[in-house]
């Protein structure tokens, strides 16, 4: 999962500080990578992840530099810098399947300059899967692909550019961060964006990711807590065909960069009993819940999920929520027990999808609804 963990970045100059105008609205079409998973990686198609995890990753085609270099950048509502690796790398992650990016090579890289001993903005980022990116800020054209066959140019955005990263097997080549953060790519469009994910299943859905004033800020709202540059909200109930009300409200991430749901143990168990009373003893109980595969498709329809403080909704198909992670010929929940291993309740991707969430970070409420993704 991305959600940062601890996050150390050098900006002392005002020049990072409302340094250029709000810009209107970016659409950006996603992708998502089938059967791969990412709660601990950035994976990007067509890449094959290891076969003992299977998932979904989301992530979006972005060009940087002059000339343009094509990047694939994990979609992480759970941490603020957006980064890719620059090369030379001092100790990078394997690259070769994606092109590269050499600052030296673009006519539109510059590094930014603060009050440190080299002048420069040094960032380290360590994520909640102990994965650690290092590097310095700089400003960069990227590029956009547009629905209509034309593009969109952005000049002067802020990104990191990672120059050594530690962590086990990074795949793809940096992500693409929503969080609350000063160079957070938010910021230029006015801190709103919203992202629709349709069904993971449906090979014919679309997916994509809007910033700025045209952002769908429609639906369900809800109170956004931003707390450490992550966007909490107060979830009340669990949803496993009925409705069934925690003993306490719980403060939840809504991480994109995780495939999966990482939830205490006594609300795990909510799950699991639910699902032991509609279909029986499972295969394993741990570290998934795992049924044979013809015992969850045999069910019939009913929804799984959450719903927080004011009566949003957050869920998805009982077909959708269950993948293929476990042993072969079995099923197991996209939501799992964290076991107090770490602090912060996640919602992953694979609970959102077939939803559009939109953020509105000034007026600190969020908007959620179920969506056909295919309509814009």
């Amino acid at each position: 999962m991305k959600t940062t963990m601890s996050y150390l970045l050098l900006l002392f100059l005002p020049l990072l500080v409302n340094a250029k105008l709000k810009r209107t609205t970016l659409y950006i079409p996603l992708v998502h990578n089938g059967v791969n998973v990412f709660d601990t990686k950035v994976i990007s198609p067509p890449l094959v992840s290891p076969s003992s995890r299977q998932g979904q990753a989301f992530t979006a085609e972005i060009y940087f530099g002059s000339p343009p270099i094509k990047q694939l950048l994990l979609l992480d509502t759970g941490s603020s810098l957006t980064w890719i690796q620059c090369f030379p790398c001092s100790r990078c992650f394997d690259q070769n399947l994606y092109p590269k990016y050499w600052p030296k090579n673009s006519k539109t890289y510059r590094e930014q300059m603060c009050e440190t001993d080299t002048g420069k903005c040094p960032y380290n980022v360590t994520y909640l899967d102990k994965s650690v990116v290092k590097g310095t800020v700089a400003q960069e054209l990227v590029t956009v692909d547009k629905l209509d066959g034309g593009y969109e140019r952005l000049y002067g955005v802020y990104f990191g550019c990672t120059e050594h990263s530690e962590g086990t097997s990074f795949i793809g080549t940096g992500i693409l961060g929503l969080g609350v953060g000063m160079i957070s790519i938010i910021g230029e469009f006015g801190y709103k964006f919203s992202f629709c994910l349709g069904r993971i299943s449906d090979k014919r859905s679309n997916h994509n990711l809007i910033l700025g004033d045209g952002a769908n800020i429609q639906g369900h709202p809800m109170v956004i807590n931003i707390t450490r540059g992550h966007y909490y909200f107060s979830l009340e109930s669990i949803i496993v065909e009925r409705k069934i009300l925690l003993d306490h409200p719980v403060q939840v991430l809504v991480d994109t960069g995780s495939t999966m749901s990482y939830i205490p143990t006594n609300v795990y168990y909510y799950f699991v009993d639910e699902f032991e009373e509609i279909i029986g003893r499972p295969a394993s109980y741990m570290p998934d819940l795992c049924y044979k595969a013809d015992d969850i498709e045999g069910l019939d329809t009913f929804d799984v999920g959450f719903i927080f403080a004011g009566g949003a909704q957050l869920s998805v198909n009982v077909h959708n929520i269950f993948l293929p992670t476990g042993p072969p010929g079995h099923l197991c929940l996209a939501i799992k027990n964290n076991k107090g291993s770490f602090s912060d309740i996640i919602i992953g991707a694979t609970s959102i999808q077939g939803h559009s969430l939109g953020y509105d970070v000034r007026r600190k409420t969020a908007y959620l609804q179920k969506q056909n993704c295919n309509n814009k």
